[in-house]
């Protein structure tokens, strides 16, 4: 029952006509949707189109959403469901826009502090994202660094009950696969953090494989050629995973 009402509810949402400032959102601030192919703008179109109306949107510390904030958001999101038909992230109920990077309360062996964050997920909660790093992330699309394709890869991750990188595949095979290789490529990451060597992957992705995941996300779609040759294994898992290859979204 519950499923019908959701798809005729999202029927609903998607015979609406899409907003002609849309265009100028995607165009000013999603700069990996300008070599989009024009079917591949059309489903993007009416995946913002349910992230938007279904979700939660909450701005904080005085910010004032906007359409161009929501828009922004869920583009940059819903590129990493371009090859998912009928999944509009349905794990995530709320999302919390900043201003800015914020303040959280941080305990460590030296006792509390504060923190400074540009974006949260939880999990089975919202994801929180300051505007300013996400708009900074959807307007370089090549510096392997995007705070929503981050912080979303979190809920995607989250979809088996625990945010702990294992990810699941349409097979016991691959999946077992991606265990072997993110073990393998996260102990070499580990050791060129120590090392101080850099990395085509950002070192925050040593943290942990949650945070490897996340990291490995944000550069299979902006540094998608790189990724392919640096870490090739790698590379494949994610296409098998998100089925598009961000590379047609290239220039160069």
């Amino acid at each position: 029952m519950f499923h019908w009402f959701k798809k005729r509810r999202r029927k609903k949402i998607l015979s609406q006509p899409v907003p002609e400032s849309w265009d100028l959102h995607f165009n000013r601030n999603v700069r990996l949707t300008w070599e989009l192919s024009p079917p591949e703008v059309r489903r993007l179109q009416q995946i913002v189109q349910v992230i938007v109306a279904e979700k939660n949107w909450e701005g904080c510390d005085g910010l004032e959403l906007t359409e161009e904030m929501q828009v922004t958001i869920a583009a940059q999101a819903g590129l990493m469901l371009l090859g998912v038909p009928g999944f509009y992230f349905d794990n995530v109920k709320t999302i919390l826009v900043f201003p800015q990077a914020f303040s959280r309360q941080a305990s460590s062996g030296s006792g509390e502090g504060q923190t400074h964050r540009a974006g949260e997920a939880w999990q089975g909660g919202p994801i929180v994202l300051s505007w300013r790093d996400t708009l900074r992330g959807g307007r370089d699309e090549d510096d392997g660094q995007n705070l929503v394709i981050h912080e979303f890869a979190h809920a995607l991750d989250g979809l088996d009950g625990e945010m702990g990188g294992n990810l699941m595949f349409d097979n016991e095979e691959t999946s077992q696969r991606w265990q072997q290789v993110v073990a393998q490529e996260f102990a070499d990451l580990c050791r060129a953090r120590d090392r101080g060597i850099r990395t085509l992957l950002n070192h925050y992705g040593a943290t942990n494989q949650a945070e490897f995941f996340a990291v490995s996300s944000e550069t299979f779609f902006e540094k998608p050629r790189s990724l392919s040759q640096q870490h090739g294994e790698l590379f494949e898992l994610l296409l098998t995973y998100f089925r598009v290859d961000p590379r047609n979204w290239q220039r160069n």
